[in-house]
């Protein structure tokens, strides 16, 4: 009898994995791919940049009326603005979150070792992320920053904003562990991450302070905030939920094989992930 019962154990729990496991051979994942931007050359950078352009606007502030020690206060407000800088990075890991809109293709492998090959791509730009937020109720300022100088003994303004670019693309193979409701993930494959950040600065101000500024901009290398990372990747992921409609997430650790960027530095950190629903078939 028990002899029984254990076949009809096991045929039914092989009718309920097999068929499970050939299910999720591909799929399409809607997905928020997340990379990470690695800040510590950025930081390391930056008292350079300010440096500079203090240095290039020092003359236009003592021709507006500062006297030396005006400018050792200002000197000292800076610099004790970049040490607290400093400190907090200091405290938590440099790496900034870039999370972008994208998803994955995964088609099904008919190999022992390797079960499918996955391509996923993110893409995400400031015009995304101000129709994302306009969608939420809320609107992202355009410019970001605007500041009208009137009656303070110099007439004009400036107007900041950003344009901002950010992609990912990867490719991999991968190979699951399927038990019905529950699935493990190993993935190992080559990856292409890009970026950039543009800070746009509209001045308008007399012609005598106009030099000075437009020398301080210079001296801060706006022009040079990008990055580009070629790199290979090992990832490990989870699947929740019924063979044809699954919650997705997983980390990936990347090993970079060539690097290039801008005056400042960033960098494309080791860790990214995606999150998402994927859909199998």
């Amino acid at each position: 009898m028990r002899r029984v019962l254990l076949g009809l154990a096991v045929a039914l729990l092989c009718g309920v994995l097999v068929p499970a496991a050939t299910a999720v051979g591909g799929g399409i994942t809607f997905a928020a791919p997340i990379a990470t931007l690695d800040l510590t050359g950025a930081l390391d950078r930056l008292p350079i940049a300010v440096d500079s352009a203090f240095l290039a606007i020092e003359g236009a502030l003592v021709d507006f009326g500062m006297t030396p020690a005006d400018l050792a206060e200002i000197r000292e407000r800076i610099d004790q603005t970049l040490e607290q800088i400093d400190g907090v990075a200091g405290t938590f890991p440099p790496l900034l979150p870039v999370p972008m809109f994208g998803g994955t293709i995964e088609v099904s492998l008919p190999l022992i070792v390797v079960d499918s090959f996955r391509l996923t791509g993110g893409l995400l730009t400031d015009g995304m992320l101000r129709g994302i937020a306009r969608l939420a109720g809320t609107e992202i300022p355009e410019p970001l920053l605007s500041i009208v100088f009137d009656g303070e003994g110099i007439d004009g303004g400036v107007a900041v904003d950003a344009a901002l670019s950010a992609s990912m693309l990867s490719t991999d193979v991968v190979k699951r562990f399927d038990a019905l409701v529950l699935a493990l993930t190993l993935g190992a494959g080559i990856d292409l991450i890009r970026g950039s950040i543009r800070p746009i600065v509209e001045l308008d101000l007399p012609a005598e302070y106009a030099d000075e500024a437009a020398a301080a901009l210079t001296a801060a290398h706006l022009d040079g905030m990008t990055w580009s990372t070629f790199a290979a990747h090992a990832a490990i992921g989870f699947e929740i939920g019924p063979p044809f409609l699954r919650l997705y997430g997983d980390i990936r650790f990347f090993l970079p094989i060539s690097r290039s960027a801008g005056w400042w530095d960033l960098r494309a950190g080791s860790l990214a992930a995606v999150l998402g629903v994927v859909i199998r078939f």
